[in-house]
């Protein structure tokens, strides 16, 4: 494999797992920096400096990985998912990693097992079966449904008075269960879900850009271009197709 990959989880955790991956930086195809998606992700960074396990940031910027040594093998939560198997709060993600250490020693035997491994497959095959069998022990524990429908709301464009209105809670409950779960605050994930359906909708070949702007409840297209410049470090112009190699777990 070269590049970066994405593998689709399994029918069971596709409600909690968005994708696993490996990122060879450097390679054909390779992801180039790291983008604001509200997703926890769980990363071992092998091939440079022994190699490390962390649970990454939550950002709202981008963040360039170009520039770093190694290879990447990893597991993306979707929003307020991670908590079904991560010990800790997401709020403690905000614009740092948490090493596996501080999650708990699971996960810290599971970052000893990874530094054995001798290239990015091996580290993936192992990453994923340990994160399949947590999930499984785990089956009916994380996130209330009421902060699941309320993301979903927010992701489908819908603003944060919305949001709440459709799960029948105040803004400011909102806010707490959001930050709890999610470690970001609800006008934060709204902001970053719908940099996301921009990016989707311009590498679909979607124009004009002022009626794009309008339909994704941008002010204007020049809201939408500072948005998309702050958050994604392109203008809208500068988006191009993105080919993903997208696999179903066997």
């Amino acid at each position: 494999m070269d590049g970066y990959q994405q593998i689709r989880p399994i029918e069971a955790f596709r409600a909690l797992v968005d994708a696993y991956w490996i990122n060879r930086p450097g390679a054909a195809g390779a992801e180039e920096s790291v983008l604001p998606d509200g997703c926890i992700d769980l990363i071992f960074h092998g091939g440079a400096e022994g190699g490390r396990l962390f649970a990454s940031a939550l950002i709202e910027r981008p963040v360039p990985i170009e520039s770093m040594s190694g290879w990447f093998v990893g597991v993306r939560f979707r929003p307020a998912m991670a908590r079904a198997i991560l010990d800790v709060d997401p709020a403690e993600c905000r614009d740092r990693n948490v090493p596996a250490n501080m999650i708990d020693a699971a996960f810290g035997a599971l970052e000893e097992h990874l530094l054995d491994c001798g290239s990015p497959d091996e580290a993936f095959a192992i990453l994923k079966r340990a994160v399949d069998a947590r999930l499984a022990q785990r089956e009916g524990a994380g996130t209330p449904m009421r902060v699941r429908e309320a993301i979903a709301s927010l992701a489908r464009g819908g603003d944060v008075h919305r949001a709440a209105h459709a799960v029948g809670m105040s803004e400011r409950n909102l806010h707490r269960d959001l930050v709890r779960w999610c470690g970001l605050a609800p006008k934060s994930l709204a902001r970053i879900l719908r940099m996301q359906r921009c990016l989707a909708a311009l590498r679909a070949g979607q124009a004009p850009l002022a009626l794009l702007a309008l339909r994704l409840g941008y002010a204007d297209q020049a809201h939408m271009t500072r948005e998309l410049k702050a958050l994604a470090g392109v203008t809208p112009r500068e988006v191009v197709p993105a080919v993903r190699n997208l696999q179903d777990a066997a």
